[in-house]
């Protein structure tokens, strides 16, 4: 057996083994089978438990002695791939500005719901124009749709009818998950989703979405301005350019076409 570190503090192990174990878990754990499988004692255990319940890293199921992670944890993780996706998109927002000249948003899902990290202002500005860290709701969204429609149809289909009756913004909101669906069919076969006037009146938005190394869209970048400015031939141009660059960022986040 080799001889343990004497910089190792025994009690970091410990805490380190209990989260790695409730991570890994498909459910909560109760606190005896939390101390057999780390090789505990359960007081041990449970005065671990209890220190990260208090920090807000970890629940307990009410009435019980059975335990699981919040999400708390995630965010560390959440704002690590965040900056990653950050990173990588900045030089394709900058170019799509400098090309088009019209807002451009980087967004991630956030609690079913779309979420913007990263936007660079246009020249021509809409009225409602977001703010980062604000959030947006999917449907009604290029953004949201853009990545509503690639996800599996089950997780789709469950978003849609939790979140029923959807929210009419304007006349032109879907709010019929029939309509929505065949959206995200029409979305799928052209690889860009539309906002015409469905969110704000009088502004459009096209949308592509990012991929993450499994396939599943992880983000998506969308050009938004007024209806004034974004028609005809510029949509074509603006709509073939993120798709170039939604490709571009998701080959170098690890995904393969």
């Amino acid at each position: 057996m080799p001889a343990r570190d004497p910089n190792q503090v025994r009690v970091v192990v410990k805490t380190l083994r209990i989260m790695e174990t409730l991570a890994q878990a498909k459910s909560s754990m109760h606190l005896g089978e939390i101390a057999r499988t780390v090789g505990q004692p359960k007081s041990s255990a449970f005065r671990i438990l209890s220190t990260l319940k208090q920090q807000g890293y970890v629940e307990q199921v009410a009435g019980t002695d059975a335990y699981g992670l919040t999400d708390r944890i995630a965010l560390w993780t959440r704002n690590k791939i965040e900056d990653t996706l950050r990173q990588t998109a900045r030089p394709f927002l900058g170019r799509l500005l400098a090309r088009f000249e019209e807002t451009v948003n980087l967004a991630v899902f956030d609690s079913g719901q779309v979420r913007y990290v990263e936007i660079l202002e246009g020249l021509r500005s809409i009225r409602a124009n977001p703010t980062v860290n604000t959030v947006a709701p999917l449907h009604c969204t290029g953004l949201g749709k853009s990545m509503l429609a690639y996800l599996p149809p089950r997780e789709s289909r469950q978003w849609l009818e939790a979140n029923s009756p959807l929210q009419k913004y304007t006349e032109h909101t879907m709010t019929s998950l029939r309509a929505l669906n065949n959206e995200f069919s029409r979305i799928r076969k052209q690889g860009i989703a539309h906002d015409n006037e469905e969110m704000e009146m009088g502004a459009r938005c096209l949308a592509a979405p990012i991929f993450g190394p499994k396939g599943e869209p992880v983000a998506a970048i969308s050009i938004s301005g007024p209806v004034s400015s974004m028609r005809g031939k510029t949509i074509q141009e603006i709509a073939q350019a993120l798709k170039q660059c939604t490709r571009g960022i998701s080959v170098q986040l690890g995904y393969l076409p």
